[in-house]
């Protein structure tokens, strides 16, 4: 996990951190953009009133996660993200072949080839030379990736880690929902509070668990800590929680007692995610 032991006491990580906008240009002249405003006015980066503290998304999600040994031993332990480094926009043009930008209701967004972007998205990655000490956030817009098929859609974002000659790097990569694009109600900072959230517990992808389904979704779906992943097929995964008079849509997140099927739980207020959308710890694998 990113951040100190809080069991050692309390004790506030910073973490570098830089935005990457991403201007997504497809055959068809449909265009969607990330904005690196948009993401530095949200919870990401900006103080909301969260139930463990007046504090960011990430920092919130794992304070609440261990909250038995935070409200203990470490009142004032915190995992932020440092002001951000916006970088310049990079843009990528998408082949016909791999990808279709639609409008609906005079919104537009894009259908894309999962295979095709994630070896594009690497490779602006590796053109960046990031340092193994930040943590670049790669921002969309209303993007929307496919495994083969428009039928198997939709991946909204990811996060990874690689080798470099500067370490063992991170990051994460996000789309930006327009509102009213999604049925469900998913919106803005939706994916990348998923994301942030998974990095923040699992940064390296590789934190293995007893494996787990998702509710309302797959069965067996992961052994890996992956704490966005058990809601995201709710039909309501998201909650709103205010930044000064705007309002956002973040992702409930799993806490670690759904994972490890502790009870009671040992998550703030006894809840097995956030918002308590989790109900009971899995058992069901």
């Amino acid at each position: 996990m990113v951040g100190t032991n809080p069991a050692a006491g309390s004790k506030t990580t910073t973490i570098p951190t830089e935005i990457l906008p991403v201007k997504v240009v497809m055959s068809n002249g449909i265009t969607v953009t990330g904005s690196a405003s948009k993401l530095k006015a949200s919870p990401i980066f900006s103080n909301a009133a969260f139930t463990s503290g007046s504090t960011q998304l990430g920092d919130a999600m794992l304070r609440s996660a261990l909250w038995s040994t935070v409200s203990a031993s470490a009142p004032k332990w915190h995992l932020l993200l440092g002001a951000p480094k916006v970088l310049p926009t990079v843009t990528v043009k998408v082949p016909a072949t791999d990808g279709t930008g639609f409008t609906f209701n005079g919104i537009p967004y894009a259908n894309i080839l999962y295979s095709w972007w994630t070896k594009k998205l690497q490779g602006i990655i590796t053109a960046h030379n990031f340092s193994a000490t930040t943590l670049p956030l790669i921002l969309s817009g209303s993007t929307f990736l496919y495994i083969g098929s428009t039928s198997d859609c939709c991946v909204y974002g990811y996060h990874g880690s690689y080798n470099s000659a500067s370490g063992h790097n991170t990051y994460a990569f996000s789309n930006w929902i327009a509102a009213g694009l999604v049925s469900n109600g998913n919106a803005d900072v939706y994916t990348m509070s998923h994301e942030v959230s998974e990095w923040a517990a699992d940064p390296f992808v590789n934190n293995v668990v007893p494996i787990w389904n998702q509710p309302a979704g797959r069965t067996c779906f992961s052994n890996l800590l992956e704490v966005g992943d058990p809601v995201e097929a709710m039909t309501k995964p998201w909650y709103a929680i205010k930044v000064g008079t705007v309002t956002y849509h973040p992702s409930d997140i799993a806490g670690l007692s759904w994972f490890s099927h502790a009870s009671p739980s040992t998550q703030q207020n006894g809840l097995y995610s956030y918002k308590g959308y989790l109900k009971t710890p899995d058992t069901t694998c």
